[in-house]
């Protein structure tokens, strides 16, 4: 099964998180994984009905709580060894999130 874990606003160390990929891809567990540039550089795009509202994020806000700043693609036996690779992040403060990639076909 696929799943995607998303890390929310963290300052996790770059050796710290080479480490844990490295980790990772030890197991063969890893798909992809992709540090995400921060908040600032980006944009948003709300929709309302008809209408497509673009936003720039003002370069150095403070992220979000949930602003995703990276991602990792595992595939692994089911949820529960998605939830403990998701508890092993090297994080000391922020929120991952953990999801099912949806029409996985090894459902």
């Amino acid at each position: 099964m696929r799943f995607v874990l998303m890390a929310l606003a963290c300052d996790g160390e770059a050796a710290a998180l080479d480490s844990y990929e490295q980790e990772l891809v030890r197991a063969g567990v890893l798909l992809a994984a992709e540090p995400l540039e921060p908040a600032g550089t980006g944009a948003r795009i709300r929709f309302d009905g008809e209408d497509r509202i673009l936003s720039r994020i003002p370069s150095g806000a403070q992220p979000a709580d949930d602003a995703v700043t990276a991602i990792w693609t595992l595939h692994t036996a089911g949820e529960d060894e998605a939830l403990e690779w998701a508890r092993r992040l090297p994080l000391t403060r922020g929120t991952v999130e953990v999801r099912r990639v949806a029409g996985d076909a090894s459902r």
